[in-house]
């Protein structure tokens, strides 16, 4: 299994890490241009997206995500195995691209509740609607990021699998109760984020072999 001190076909220089750190931050940032100039496109909405309720103050783990994200990519880029990190890497870029593709190809978006409280929380909320248009819906990318980073930690320390396994539901959960995706949104997010992750697994054991 890769991530197990499994470093015996190289080791990746720091320099080479970093690199690779700065094409997923880069790669990561190319959802905004794609967020601002898609429009249009369709609704995924199931009946029971009815009963999911709106609660603003869900926008607290739905913003720190963005910072547990960044700190877990510098954290695989520094103590992850070579051989795991270049499966997150390849995991991580295919998972992005091929969804923003299927945003431009396909577009999704939400209609989202109005907000008329007050507060913090609805700050919040008005924050995160000011800064991330209706579109890019389908799949979620703050679900297949948070899984992505969920299954791979999940076999590079697996001593706190209870955690990843809280963190993904909480995250999950927020892109609900925020009102920023639909039912099929999530679902689709954990279909990506699986997907690559099984074809980064497979393209570094098949580079391992050569």
């Amino acid at each position: 299994m890769l991530g197990k001190g499994d470093d015996r076909v190289d080791t990746m220089t720091l320099k080479k890490r970093l690199v690779w750190l700065v094409a997923i931050f880069l790669a990561q940032a190319l959802y905004f241009p794609i967020n601002r100039t898609v429009v249009g496109g369709v609704v995924l909405i199931t009946p029971l997206d009815a009963w999911v309720p709106f609660w603003p103050v869900w926008a607290v783990p739905y913003l720190l995500s963005l910072l547990w994200w960044a700190g877990c990519f510098v954290w695989a880029a520094l103590k992850m195995p070579a051989s795991l990190y270049r499966a997150l890497v390849i995991g991580v870029l295919v998972t992005l691209l091929t969804s923003y593709a299927l945003y431009i190809i396909f577009p999704t978006y939400v209609e989202r509740p109005p907000v008329e409280g007050a507060g913090w929380q609805f700050d919040l909320i008005r924050t995160i609607y000011a800064n991330d248009r209706l579109n890019n819906a389908f799949p979620s990318s703050h679900t297949y990021m948070t899984m992505l980073i969920v299954f791979f930690w999940w076999n590079w320390q697996p001593k706190l699998r209870w955690l990843w396994l809280a963190i993904a539901v909480v995250i999950v959960l927020s892109t609900l109760f925020t009102g920023q995706h639909n039912l099929p949104d999530p679902v689709g997010g954990i279909a990506w984020a699986w997907m690559g992750y099984r074809l980064g697994l497979l393209c570094e054991r098949r580079r391992s072999r050569v």
